[in-house]
């Protein structure tokens, strides 16, 4: 396939492809095989083209949907992730962390496709981007989204990851309602966790998203956030969480085996510290906080 670069897979194990989607986007409108929705640019995916016209030549499928940034897009048909390989996409972003002490083996973070730069050409302030962060998710008002460095790519909220005050990672939440992927990770050898960093940070919260770790920013406020982005911990995140020494570690998943599970899978590596269990009645931190909101029960742990 004609300047398309094969880059591995993606953390969710998704084929991961660098091209040029601005010149793409404009070749399938040539071949007239594209439509423009709100916040999306629907394609054929040079993959699946390839792949199912040689057994119909008459194959025609708009399921790759790219970004209108031109950054990133994904196929709906074979899964595979497209990054964009423009000349903004230059910086690689400084590696976080040296070798686990607990002889768990990680790596830095040193993926090429997902810098500095890119997240500072994002701008401040989306007025369609900021007003579902107060309708949808309507805790987060405007003197909080600024302090934790959100940006808008198009109208979705860019959530930066930061890690010892350097950033480490972004997330962007995609809103279009239109679009069936709800967040854009971009691909990287080890997932990190969101992090709410706190100028102490010996009470740590455990949770899984990151609204869910805005939620506990609010929920509790003398801990400090960690997301582990799922349902589960990975040695990476382990190691960042043994990084600050905590004295005392929560965890607050929506379901309480899962906390269970979470809690019997760090106790080794931070068997210095009270591990605690928040129990859950099907509500995540989010959910939890909305419901007290409603109630007008607000008083923080």
């Amino acid at each position: 396939m004609d300047g398309i670069v094969s880059a591995g897979k993606t953390g969710k194990g998704n084929p991961l492809y660098i091209l040029d989607l601005e010149s793409y986007v404009d070749s399938m409108k040539d071949e007239n095989l594209f439509q423009e929705k709100k916040d999306d640019y629907a394609v054929m995916c040079p993959v699946c083209r390839e792949e199912k016209q040689k057994e119909d030549p008459s194959y025609k499928n708009l399921k790759f949907w790219i970004d209108k940034s031109l950054e990133f897009g994904r196929c709906f048909v074979c899964n595979s992730v497209f990054i964009s390989n423009n000349d903004r996409i230059k910086t690689v972003i400084k590696p976080i962390g040296p070798q686990d002490m607990s002889g768990i083996e990680v790596s830095h973070l040193n993926h090429p496709y997902w810098t500095y730069d890119l997240f500072n050409s994002f701008p401040e302030y989306d007025k369609e981007g900021v007003d579902y962060l107060r309708k949808k998710r309507h805790y987060l008002l405007e003197n909080l989204y600024h302090p934790l460095g959100i940006r808008f790519s198009g109208h979705n909220p860019v959530i930066p990851f930061f890690f010892k005050g350097e950033m480490v990672y972004y997330q962007i939440r995609l809103i279009d309602g239109e679009s069936r992927i709800k967040y854009f990770s971009p691909p990287i050898d080890h997932k990190p966790a969101y992090i709410i960093e706190k100028k102490e940070n010996k009470n740590i919260i455990i949770c899984e998203g990151v609204f869910d770790a805005i939620a506990c920013l609010i929920l509790y406020p003398k801990y400090t956030p960690f997301a582990v982005l799922g349902s589960s911990i990975t040695d990476y995140q382990i190691w960042m969480l043994r990084s600050y020494i905590p004295d005392k570690i929560k965890i607050f998943m929506d379901k309480t085996e899962l906390s269970i599970g979470i809690k019997e899978r760090i106790r080794n590596f931070v068997n210095y510290a009270d591990i605690g269990i928040v129990p859950s009645d099907g509500r995540d931190p989010e959910e939890t906080l909305i419901n007290k909101l409603l109630l007008g029960n607000i008083h923080g742990s």
